[in-house]
């Protein structure tokens, strides 16, 4: 028998709930992370039972069409609003992936004290929004998420940031509010063209209700809106500025799962959606997913600071998700759109890693700047191992998390696009360089006597880190775990 209980429901309730707790109970620090992470852990535990009812028989869940877990109901009927959500194979993968990280973010954040109360609330309700994005299936719905889901991370920046965190938090949001505009624009125009008017996503996907000669437009402009947000060259200014001003478990949300609304509105919206936008369109589409490669990961080499590089990276390998939506597109291969989902969920991981050990760089040796660390292995063996196995995940080596996504969109640009394979795998070896060159400075050679007190990573460091870690070689050995059950949903785009 399927199971019947409001599975999604609860994963969204459970964390809003958290929320409240801890904010409105007089709790002492600690008690107040306890409460935050066992509110966590539920939804963690329910998102997991997500994903192997969709991509299992191992729990069996309803389901309607694509979708897994459905519920719908009236919400708003005069003007066709729905409370309608479900998952897929694409949302499910990342709904267990921002519950993850959700908890190992509080469990690293443990000794985090100003205004701890309002912190753990804003961790818990940023869950709760970005989970509602991967899951409603109203566009309406969608965009309620969508655009809540800026008001937890700007306070995140503006209150526990860094020394410039007024600006980067206001710029955040500046960039983040415009691409909203978009993104409502062709929402908008989807619930005029259709009739009787709608804002169901599923009937969006079965039958586009734009004109042909609309669709070029209209899909461009939506690019630039969820562009906006994964970031692509030219509108990613925000983020460098962002990431280094957030505090850790900021850092480790915006990069883990924040920008993978992006990469998911581009899939749900602008693949799913859109049936006959021109070939030139998707060439655009594609030369900036390449330039992003390559300009992101030509900037890293240049960064001293930990996080900034860490941000331009980011940039370079969300560039790999648009390369592997283009391979599809205009080559039809599905090895590439595979991959660019694939390294949603494996940037997701290592970028965790990523912040989560600049974080702890940072307290712990009292600089980021790769340029004052040096020869911290024997000082800090911890610090220094999870940072480089961190490093190679991110650079793609094989048997890690990193190398079955960007090999399986490679594979797609080389059966798109035969020899232009050569200009996105310029990156290759730019990250490769930038990585070897910071593991170097910062890791190994003479021990830098500035660097005074240095000490290693604390249990609520190590722990997170350990999981994420696990994951980098589970889902490097193992892809097919998840990759079987994706290669099947994009069959049937």
């Amino acid at each position: 028998m399927a199971l019947e209980i409001h599975l999604i429901s609860l994963i969204l309730v459970f964390p809003i709930v958290g929320a409240l707790l801890v904010y409105i109970l007089p709790l002492k620090n600690r008690d107040t992370k306890i409460v935050a992470v066992v509110m966590s852990i539920i939804p963690l535990i329910l998102s997991t039972m997500l994903i192997l009812g969709v991509l299992t028989d191992f729990v069996d869940l309803t389901q309607e069409g694509d979708f897994f877990a459905v519920e719908n109901a009236e919400w708003i009927p005069q003007v066709g609003i729905n409370y309608h959500i479900g998952a897929d194979a694409l949302s499910a993968v990342l709904v267990f992936l921002t519950s993850l990280l959700v908890t190992l973010a509080l469990i690293h954040s443990w000794d985090e004290t100003h205004r701890h109360r309002e912190f753990n609330a804003m961790l818990l309700f940023m869950q709760t929004t970005i989970i509602g994005v991967f899951v409603s299936l109203d566009s309406f719905l969608f965009f309620m998420f969508w655009e809540v889901g800026l008001v937890p991370m700007y306070f995140l920046i503006a209150i526990w940031g860094g020394p410039n965190k007024k600006y980067a938090a206001i710029k955040f949001f500046l960039f983040t509010q415009a691409a909203s505009i978009l993104v409502l624009i062709g929402i908008f125009a989807f619930w005029f063209s259709s009739d009787p008017h709608t804002f169901s996503m599923v009937a969006f996907i079965e039958n586009n209700p734009i004109g042909a000669a609309s669709q070029d437009l209209l899909f461009i402009v939506m690019m630039f809106g969820f562009g906006t947000k994964l970031p692509m060259v030219p509108v990613h200014t925000w983020l460098p500025d962002a990431h280094v001003e957030a505090p850790t478990a900021g850092s480790v949300l915006l990069a883990g799962v924040l920008l993978k609304m992006g990469g998911y509105g581009l899939i749900r919206f602008n693949v799913q959606m859109f049936d006959s936008v021109s070939d030139w369109v998707w060439v655009m589409f594609g030369v900036i997913g390449v330039i992003s490669m390559v300009y992101g990961a030509f900037v890293c080499l240049a960064q001293d600071d930990l996080k900034r590089m860490i941000a331009f990276s980011s940039i370079s390998h969300m560039g790999i998700v648009m390369l592997g939506i283009s391979t599809w597109a205009l080559g039809g291969s599905q090895i590439g759109m595979a991959g660019a989902i694939f390294q949603l969920f494996a940037h997701g991981l290592i970028s965790a890693a990523l912040f989560m050990i600049a974080g702890s760089v940072g307290h712990n040796l009292g600089t980021r700047n790769i340029s004052e660390l040096g020869g911290i292995a024997p000082k800090v063996p911890k610090t220094a191992g999870f940072m480089m196995v961190a490093f190679l995940a991110s650079l793609g080596l094989p048997g890690l998390v990193g190398f079955v996504a960007e090999l399986s969109v490679f594979v797609g640009t080389w059966e798109a696009f035969g020899l232009w394979i050569f200009f996105p795998i310029i990156s290759v070896a730019l990250t490769a360089g930038y990585y070897l060159f910071a593991m170097q400075r910062s890791i190994f050679g003479p021990y830098n006597e500035m660097v005074e007190d240095p000490k290693d990573l604390r249990p609520f460091e190590t722990v997170p880190l350990a999981v994420l870690t696990f994951t980098f070689v589970l889902f490097g050995i193992l892809p097919i775990l998840l990759m079987d059950k994706i290669f099947e949903w994009v069959a049937a785009l």
